[in-house]
């Protein structure tokens, strides 16, 4: 049978396990608002039985009894699956909110439909063309095509000076990323030699598990990232491609990025090539090739536009009876595109260099070429496609509404998605303050109900020990 005094072991056993309990909801309801924390609990189980199975225990056969509890680990409530998730839904939010963030920029730029965008100023542009061809003869109307055309010419020149700075603002994000992966790297490796020496030694760093989770979560919004759990406790972070920003055997070997421009690249050749799919990284990257491709039919519209207008105007006739030079010119020479193109300066001097007649003898006021070349507008030009000019640009605007419709709408989506995820995890990661205010009713009643046992086998040992006396 067991001793006089094995009611006392259970019953400590009972207190220090609900004590434990209790140490374990205070440090829950601490951390409630602490951001990444997970929700803890202690893993009670019984103690083995009293005798220990065999042929010769004592007391004979027929019988064992309980020796209590024991409060085996204090475990992190979480569910991996649904952080693999939230991750990667977390990466798609990154990658779509760094896309609406940028094509938002551009719509600012091109501000289409307003009565101050380039569509309006093109159509002013043609317009005093047309006027002109009514009256090439008057010094006001020519100073109205040269100046239309000035506005016209310095309202590309700004959209293109805006696009390029939004691509150096991009490239400028990508560096700050890029940055930003190396610190956390260096700190998820560091979190590794610490959370592996405190498992070697038998203990469960949890707190520790948690920031380095939390680490895992923001980089994973940056880029696309996998990890392995090892053994011994510490994880291998793998980027797209193959390669590893954090490992080695202690988890600590860590393989830096660099960006140059908007691309991103290991420091250490060795390593497979980046591939990178999704977060914010990718995000800017795709938001940056769309608005070079934006800047590039930019580029193509003002170089058939200054084409096709040089080329009617150098084929006609000033009021001095000169052939026309070119009226649109790049400054600084080579093509003309957006960011440089400019009203010739010699014309822009003497608007009567503006060549409207169609031949060096016509009369004064013959504004043929001038028509000529406001029916431009209406003209199919072989190298926007097939297209009108005004048609070209609204097709680049449609596309451009498209692009930002969509990420606007993906983000939306995104955030809904990851919302939903978020609170799936929270129902069993996060800290209830209800729930854990009748954990730690329930630790107390239990802790109180040891104590009482306790006193009880005590009123039983003293009625043992000083009540059964020798009878006088």
């Amino acid at each position: 049978m067991p001793g006089t005094f094995f009611g006392f072991n259970t019953a400590m056993r009972g207190m220090q396990a609900q004590q434990r309990g209790i140490y374990t909801t205070s440090h829950n309801i601490a951390n409630a608002n602490t951001d990444g924390y997970t929700r803890q609990r202690v893993v009670l189980a019984p103690t083995p039985a009293y005798p220990v199975p065999g042929m010769n225990h004592p007391g004979g056969t027929g019988w064992q009894i309980g020796t209590g509890v024991d409060s085996q680990e204090t475990t992190r409530l979480r569910d991996a699956f649904l952080d693999t998730q939230i991750r990667r839904e977390t990466g798609s939010l990154g990658q779509w909110e760094q896309m609406q963030d940028v094509l938002k920029q551009v719509e600012v730029v091109f501000n289409e439909p307003s009565d101050t965008g380039l569509s309006t100023l093109m159509s002013q542009f043609w317009a005093s063309w047309q006027e002109l061809s009514k009256n090439a003869e008057s010094s006001p109307v020519r100073t109205t095509v040269v100046e239309t055309a000035n506005a016209l010419a310095e309202a590309l020149n700004h959209s293109s000076q805006q696009l390029t700075t939004i691509q150096g603002d991009i490239d400028q994000s990508v560096y700050l990323k890029v940055t930003d992966i190396n610190s956390i790297a260096q700190q998820i490796a560091d979190l590794n030699g610490q959370i592996k020496n405190i498992i070697a030694a038998g203990d469960q760093p949890n707190d520790l598990l948690d920031q380095r989770d939390l680490l895992v979560d923001k980089l994973s919004k940056i880029i696309d990232c996998t990890t392995t759990l090892a053994s011994n406790g510490t994880i291998t972070v793998t980027l797209g491609g193959g390669g590893n920003l954090v490992a080695g055997v202690d988890g600590t070997t860590i393989h830096q990025l660099q960006a140059s421009g908007s691309t991103v690249s290991w420091v250490d050749g060795t390593q497979p090539n980046l591939i990178i799919s999704n977060g914010e990284i990718y995000g800017l990257q795709t938001a940056r090739n769309k608005t070079s491709a934006y800047l590039t039919k930019l580029d193509t519209l003002v170089n058939e536009l200054a084409t096709a207008v040089n080329s009617k105007h150098t084929s006609g006739y000033d009021l001095y009876g000169i052939k026309g030079e070119n009226f649109f010119v790049a400054n600084g020479g080579g093509p003309i595109t957006a960011a440089n193109i400019q009203v010739n300066a010699d014309i822009k001097n003497n608007v009567a260099k503006v060549a409207a007649a169609a031949s060096s003898g016509s009369i004064p006021g013959d504004g043929s070429n001038a028509l000529a070349i406001a029916q431009l507008q209406q003209a199919s030009i072989t190298g926007l496609a097939g297209t009108t000019f005004d048609d070209y640009y609204k097709n680049l605007i449609a596309e451009l509404g498209v692009d930002a419709h969509e990420a606007t709408r993906m983000t939306t989506n995104q955030g809904v998605l990851v919302d939903q995820l978020t609170n799936r995890k929270e129902s069993i990661s996060g800290v209830s303050l209800d729930e854990e205010m009748a954990s730690m009713l329930q630790y107390q009643r239990a802790y109180e109900a040891a104590a009482r046992m306790i006193t009880t086998l005590d009123g039983m040992l003293d009625k043992i020990i000083n009540g059964m006396g020798v009878a006088r």
